[in-house]
């Protein structure tokens, strides 16, 4: 029988899965989830195929929103979890049921083909204006999707110096 796991807050404020004999379960990190970049095109159908390593984790189905203006995708769980904090922020306060109604509204759901394409709605491409050229973006707990640019390209083309400066004295 699998050991489930159960939530715990890192130093740093993050949540970090681990075991009940405390150990980490990095495989459900979620920096694991999705990681890389690849330029893809949208066909005439809307469809976009993601890259391969991206699919696996949305055979169970994922749920597509637009947030600032870029496209993500999150598998079921992760989805689900958005909603959660979302309500428990509606209970606190922070948020009105509208804000929620409207985030709800505007999620489209997506599952693989056997080809690995998912459909783009239209209403998703033009509020993102997605032409046929896009980058799909590994976020860790979420996908990205930005139109090929020569600023998106060169944005995405290296980690920055900063980054690659505190990985330097992590390790």
């Amino acid at each position: 029988m699998a050991e489930s796991a159960t939530r715990t807050e890192r130093p740093s404020g993050g949540d970090a899965l681990v075991r009940p004999d405390g150990s980490r379960d990095s495989a459900a990190h979620p920096a694991s989830q999705f990681r890389g970049r690849g330029e893809h095109a949208i066909d005439d159908k809307g469809r976009l195929t993601l890259p391969a390593q991206m699919r696996k984790a949305l055979q169970g189905g994922g749920c597509l929103v637009v947030l600032d203006g870029r496209p993500v995708i999150w598998d079921e769980p992760t989805y689900q979890r958005a909603v959660d904090e979302l309500n428990a922020r509606v209970a606190d306060g922070d948020l009105t049921s509208a804000q929620v109604r409207a985030f709800l509204a505007n999620t489209h759901l997506v599952s693989p083909d056997t080809q690995g394409r998912i459909v783009i709605p239209h209403a998703v491409r033009v509020e993102a204006d997605l032409d046929r050229d896009v980058v799909v973006l590994g976020a860790g707990p979420r996908i990205e999707i930005v139109p090929v640019s020569e600023d998106s390209l060169e944005a995405f083309a290296g980690v920055d110096d900063q980054v690659v400066e505190i990985l330097d004295r992590a390790f």
